[in-house]
C-alpha cells in the first residue's frame, strides 16, 4: 500500500516537472535566465561573418550591428552584445586587405545568407564612393577600376518573415588596391556605324600608354578617377574589315596586340520627291554657308568629363520614315552624302526630349536643318535635332535626361512633321540605335523599339 502512494506521488512529481519545464520552454517568464537562451536558440543567435582575401581571412570593422530573436511565446529577444576584438570599432587600424592581382578574389562568407546586402566603396582619401550597388555575389565582390585605399561598406539584412531572427549588420573593410594596368575592349567585333571603347583600368598617364591603330585618325583618351578611356568610331566611311590595334604600357616595355573587325553594313538606298521650290529655298550657297559658319564648328570641341550617367533614351516616339546611312536620290538625282541619323515621323507639336543630359552648344534657326540643337554629352559625344517646331531650350544650358527641348516640326529642309536625330562622336555620325536600343534601329524592328506605345 506505501508502495502504491509513492508510486502515485512520485507519477504526480513527474506530470508537475514536465509540466512545469513544458511551461518554461513555452511561457518563457521573465525570470528566465538570459544566459539560458544561447542553448534553447543556437540556431537563431547572431549570424557570424568573416572576410577574406583569396581564402584568409582579412581584418574587418563591424561598425553597425543588430540582432533579434523570436521566441517560443512569439515574443522577440535581443542577445546581449558581447566584446569581439576582431569585429569591434575603436582600436588601433588594421592592415588592409592588399589586392595585387587580377586574381584575386574578396569574399565575405556568413552562416547565415542575408535576404538583403548593398555594397558602397569610398575612396579613402577623398571620401568619394566610386561604386554603389547590391552586392549580389558575396563570394566575388567587384573591384574598383582604379588604384588606391578604399573602404567597403557592406550591409547586410536579414528580414524575411518566415526566419526566427531578423538582423543587419554593417561592415567596414579596408582594402589597398595596387593592380597593374588593364586594358578593356568593349567589343571584338563591330558593325559599321558602332563606337568602340577602350579602357585603361589602374592608368592615369596617357603619355605612359602605347596605343596604335588604323581605325580612327583623332584618337585620343579622356583620364577619369584613375582610369583612361577613348572611343573607335566607326561608320559607312570606316572600310570593312580586320584591324589590328597594338597597345601596352611604354615605362614597361610591353606591347600586346587585339584583332578588331568591323563588319560591312547594308544600307539602304531611298528615293524621295521633295518641291523644287523647297529646294531651292533650303539648299542652296547661302544655306550652306550659314550651316558651316554655326553648326559644322560646333561639334570640334567638346568637355573632356561626361556630363550624363544613365543610358540613353528615344527623343520622340512615331514613325521610322529614313534609317542611318542611307544614300539617297532627291528628285531622281544622286546626292554625295549619306542620312546621318534617323528621321522619326510625328504629329506636328509632339514633345522632343534630350536623349541624355548634356550642355546645349547649339539652339538656333538655320535655313538647312531648321529649328537645330545640339547637345554635347561629353568625351567627344553629341546628339543633335533638326527641323523642330520650336526651341525650349538655349545655347549654354545644361539639359537633363528627358527633359522637354522642344517639338517636332517640318522647318528647314523637310518634306513633313518629323525629327531628325542623330548622335555622333566630333564629327563622325553614329547609328543612334546603338546607343538607344543596342542595335541598328530598321524598318524591320523600328515598330518594336519607336513606334507609340
Amino acid at each position: 500500500m506505501k508502495k502504491s502512494a509513492f508510486g502515485k506521488v512520485l507519477f504526480i512529481l513527474i506530470i508537475a516537472a514536465f509540466s512545469f519545464t513544458f511551461y518554461l520552454y513555452k511561457a518563457e517568464p521573465d525570470f528566465f535566465l538570459e544566459r539560458f537562451y544561447d542553448r534553447i536558440y543556437s540556431d537563431r543567435l547572431e549570424a557570424v561573418p568573416e572576410v577574406l582575401l583569396n581564402e584568409t581571412p582579412v581584418f574587418f570593422d563591424m561598425t553597425g550591428e543588430e540582432w533579434r530573436i523570436r521566441k517560443n511565446n512569439g515574443q522577440w529577444y535581443t542577445p546581449p552584445n558581447e566584446p569581439d576584438n576582431i569585429r569591434m570599432s575603436g582600436y588601433e587600424p588594421q592592415p588592409a586587405a592588399a589586392v595585387t592581382s587580377y586574381e584575386n578574389k574578396l569574399a565575405v562568407n556568413v552562416d547565415k545568407e542575408p535576404d538583403r546586402a548593398s555594397l558602397k566603396i569610398i575612396e579613402t582619401d577623398s571620401d568619394e564612393v566610386v561604386l554603389e550597388q547590391q552586392a549580389g555575389d558575396l563570394f566575388n565582390l567587384p573591384l574598383p577600376e582604379r588604384n588606391g585605399d578604399f573602404t567597403y561598406e557592406l550591409t547586410m539584412e536579414w528580414t524575411r518573415k518566415e526566419n526566427p531572427y531578423r538582423g543587419k549588420y554593417v561592415l567596414k573593410i579596408p582594402v589597398a588596391m595596387d593592380l597593374p594596368e588593364k586594358f578593356v575592349f568593349s567589343a571584338q567585333k563591330l558593325m559599321q556605324g558602332q563606337l568602340l571603347e577602350v579602357k585603361v583600368c589602374y592608368a592615369d598617364n596617357p603619355d605612359d600608354i602605347i596605343f596604335k591603330q588604323s581605325i580612327y585618325s583623332k584618337f585620343r583618351w579622356y583620364q577619369q578617377d584613375g582610369f583612361l578611356r577613348g572611343y573607335l568610331p566607326t561608320n559607312y566611311n570606316v572600310k570593312p574589315g580586320l584591324y589590328q590595334i597594338n597597345y601596352g604600357i611604354k615605362s614597361k616595355g610591353a606591347e600586346s596586340t587585339q584583332e578588331i573587325e568591323i563588319a560591312e553594313y547594308d544600307y539602304h538606298i531611298q528615293y524621295l520627291s521633295i518641291d523644287p521650290k523647297t529646294e531651292q529655298e533650303t539648299r542652296n550657297e547661302a544655306a550652306y554657308a550659314e550651316y558651316h559658319k554655326y553648326y559644322t564648328p560646333v561639334r570640334n570641341q567638346s568637355e573632356p568629363s561626361r556630363y550624363y550617367t544613365q543610358s540613353f533614351i528615344l527623343p520622340v516616339r512615331g514613325c521610322l520614315t529614313t534609317e542611318f546611312g542611307e544614300t539617297r536620290y532627291v528628285n531622281d538625282l544622286p546626292t554625295s552624302y549619306r542620312h546621318l541619323g534617323l528621321d522619326i515621323a510625328a504629329p506636328a507639336g509632339t514633345e522632343v526630349k534630350a536623349a541624355n543630359r548634356g550642355k546645349v552648344v547649339l539652339a538656333r534657326s538655320l535655313t538647312l536643318t531648321g529649328n537645330t540643337i545640339m547637345i554635347d554629352h561629353g568625351e567627344g559625344l553629341f546628339s543633335v535635332y533638326h527641323h523642330m517646331l520650336n526651341l525650349s531650350v538655349k545655347a549654354g544650358e545644361i539639359a537633363e535626361r528627358g527633359q522637354k527641348i522642344g517639338e517636332v516640326g517640318s522647318t528647314g529642309f523637310s518634306t513633313g512633321p518629323h525629327l531628325h536625330f542623330m548622335i555622333s562622336y566630333y564629327s563622325m555620325n553614329l547609328e543612334p540605335g546603338y546607343f538607344l536600343v543596342g542595335q541598328p534601329i530598321t524598318y524591320e524592328n523600328y515598330q518594336e523599339f519607336i513606334s507609340s506605345p
